[in-house]
């Protein structure tokens, strides 16, 4: 069985993850790389910042790392 995502990408990407209490997992992923390898297995957004996104009490790089959410 898999899983179906969508890739967060703008403020209100992570908002809408966050008041849905979405499970978000990091990873990253090179260009020609088409699925990326899976970094963390995340949680729910707790924070955001231009710079970085907190999930389960680490923060991430937004620039350096993809954050999928979990589409049900």
């Amino acid at each position: 069985m898999s899983s179906s995502y969508i890739v967060l990408k703008s403020d209100t990407d992570f908002l809408t993850a966050a008041l849905a209490q979405s499970k978000v997992s990091v990873w990253f992923r090179l260009e020609p790389d088409p699925i990326g390898h899976l970094m963390d297995y995340g949680g729910t957004v707790e924070g955001y910042t231009p710079d970085s996104i907190k999930l389960a009490g680490s923060h991430f790089v937004r620039e350096r790392f993809e954050f999928r959410a979990e589409i049900k």
